[in-house]
């Protein structure tokens, strides 16, 4: 009995004495929450509180985060984040999630190849048929440019695609909505009013540049410069894509989700114009 309780005392003390491992990570990140996002409220589990029955911050559309002072810029490789995290969870003052569908989003930090072959990070996201984005951003942001890689890892079938939402209003069902994908269909801005759609402009003879995105699996570099004259310029690995000037775009958030695909995307950066 004596050498029972000996060895659990040793233990106990053992324990008190080990090195606690911490993740780093960016300031003003937050790894102490949940790295699940909360389901919808139901009968029996309040909205807004995770599965463990410990509360999750709350998942806004758009974050509200300020834009970066002119002559600086936000910058995130994403390699502070514990991996695993869920992005929205682990930085809510930085990420937000628009949902789209019953379901949420696939958002989490993962160990990633850089282009020279190092281990690195990135956001994995995953969407069966595009339930949701995540997004960055507030309603007043304008005259700015949002840049990143992003490698797709695996497309499912000849619908799937990649779309980036630019916000008409900050619940995101006013958009103008860039759609790059799967098949003959090239690169696509489509503006969003409810449960409308409207197509602006449909380059189909960009079928190639869509298409490397969508299957060779190497990472490009996707930007998007943004201006209050309703001016959107967007570019595929430094060639101008879209250049659209549009009435009813003058300010908002910035959001990115898959369609029948999964990507991973790396080294995002928000400047002003």
């Amino acid at each position: 009995m004596r050498k029972g309780l000996w060895l659990l005392a040793a233990g106990a003390l053992l324990g008190a004495c080990a090195p606690r491992i911490t993740a780093e990570p960016l300031p003003g990140v937050r790894v102490d929450v949940p790295v699940q996002v909360p389901p919808p409220g139901g009968p029996s589990q309040p909205a807004g509180q995770a599965q463990s029955g410990v509360t999750a911050p709350a998942i806004k559309v758009l974050p509200g985060n300020p834009l970066p002072p002119a002559g600086s810029a936000f910058v995130d490789d994403f390699s502070s984040y514990p991996t695993g995290a869920v992005l929205p969870v682990v930085a809510p003052d930085r990420y937000g999630l628009l949902r789209t569908g019953g379901d949420w989003q696939k958002i989490t930090v993962e160990e990633a190849f850089a282009p020279d072959g190092r281990l690195d990070k990135a956001v994995r996201m995953e969407g069966g048929y595009g339930e949701g984005f995540l997004t960055t951003g507030a309603e007043d942001w304008t005259d700015y440019r949002v840049s990143f890689r992003l490698k797709t890892l695996e497309a499912c079938c000849t619908h799937s695609h990649i779309r980036a939402r630019l916000f008409l209003d900050g619940s995101g069902s006013r958009a103008l909505e860039f759609q790059i994908g799967f098949g003959p269909e090239g690169v696509k801005l489509v503006k969003l009013a409810g449960g409308q759609s409207f197509t602006l402009l449909h380059r189909r003879e960009l079928e190639n540049t869509a298409r490397a995105v969508m299957r060779d699996g190497n990472w490009h570099d996707i930007a998007f410069e943004l201006r209050s004259d309703g001016t959107v310029k967007i570019f595929v690995d430094r060639t101008e894509v879209v250049n659209w000037k549009d009435p009813d775009y003058h300010r908002g958030g910035f959001g990115i989700g898959p369609v029948g695909v999964t990507f991973q995307l790396d080294d995002l950066k928000v400047e002003r114009l």
